[in-house]
């Protein structure tokens, strides 16, 4: 099996992330010692939320029409833990809570953006585009007791250095052990996001086995989306998810060869999960 060299930065940074996580849940005992009136994992002010784990199948890179499995994981800290911590979309990003309350909350997150090369079948030729940690910061707004706002704005370390955002608006149904959520997604980054992940050199035009032409994009990239997740909750703590995500590619970045001739502009991705919800 061929590995691509950005794959594996992912899973190495997931990878990390899901050993934190399981670590810190077989700490859990200790955990409960050492913070046992609010039952939070406290760390010099910062107390953890929740930790997920699971595995996602999504698309090979930005735009592909291949796709391939691997893991993933979340953490959430907050130094201002409350209820609404019981909840968090599977696309949440690692967050550190700094401000606000049930209500309102603010703080800073970061995430992984997978890069590509060309030992991928379509990309035979391409320059390699590097993984990417991007780090910023996001917004939570409870507008009622069952939906949720959230929006990220970061700037990536790495692979490329663009700006980029996100919004997320989820409807969240309770009952019994489930907990349901919906909503639509909307997905923005810089004209150079779209340069790194959608532009053909000429050279590159030239060295692909595909007989396409150099595309030079312009403007900022839009992708709108959707996620559902259906959760059950074993336990106070414990709950098993399982997602579904949906996202379109628009503007230049459809118009590339790499979308329009070697992938597809329709974003598809699942995720099962396991997640530990702290707290009483």
């Amino acid at each position: 099996m061929t590995h691509n060299p950005s794959q594996v930065g992912a899973s190495c940074l997931v990878g990390g992330i899901t050993g934190l996580s399981l670590g810190l849940m077989a700490a859990l005992p200790a955990a409960a010692q050492d913070d046992s009136s609010q039952g939070y994992m406290s760390f010099l002010g910062w107390s953890l939320t929740s930790a997920r784990v699971g595995v996602s199948v999504e698309p090979d890179y930005l735009g592909s029409n291949n796709y391939r499995v691997g893991p993933t994981g979340s953490l959430s800290f907050s130094r201002h833990p409350g209820e609404r911590s019981k909840f968090s979309a599977p696309d949440d990003g690692f967050n550190l809570g700094l401000a606000g309350g049930d209500m309102l909350s603010a703080g800073l997150v970061g995430r992984w953006q997978p890069g590509r090369n060309n030992h991928a079948h379509d990309l035979r030729g391409f320059d390699d585009v590097g993984g990417t940690v991007e780090a910023g910061g996001f917004v939570n707004w409870w507008a009622g007791d069952w939906l949720r706002v959230r929006g990220e704005v970061r700037h990536g370390i790495g692979g490329h250095v663009d700006w980029a955002a996100d919004l997320g608006v989820d409807a969240v149904a309770r009952t019994g052990d489930w907990i349901f959520s919906a909503g639509p997604r909307l997905s923005w980054a810089d004209d150079r996001f779209t340069r790194s992940y959608f532009e053909v050199s000429p050279l590159e035009a030239a060295r692909s086995p595909f007989a396409i032409q150099p595309f030079a994009p312009h403007g900022s990239f839009w992708s709108p989306g959707a996620l559902a997740t259906a959760e059950y909750r074993v336990s106070k703590s414990w709950s098993f998810a399982l997602d579904g995500a949906y996202r379109r590619l628009t503007g230049d970045a459809v118009k590339s060869p790499i979308v329009a001739k070697l992938g597809s502009k329709d974003q598809l991705s699942t995720t099962l999960s396991v997640r530990y919800a702290f707290g009483p």
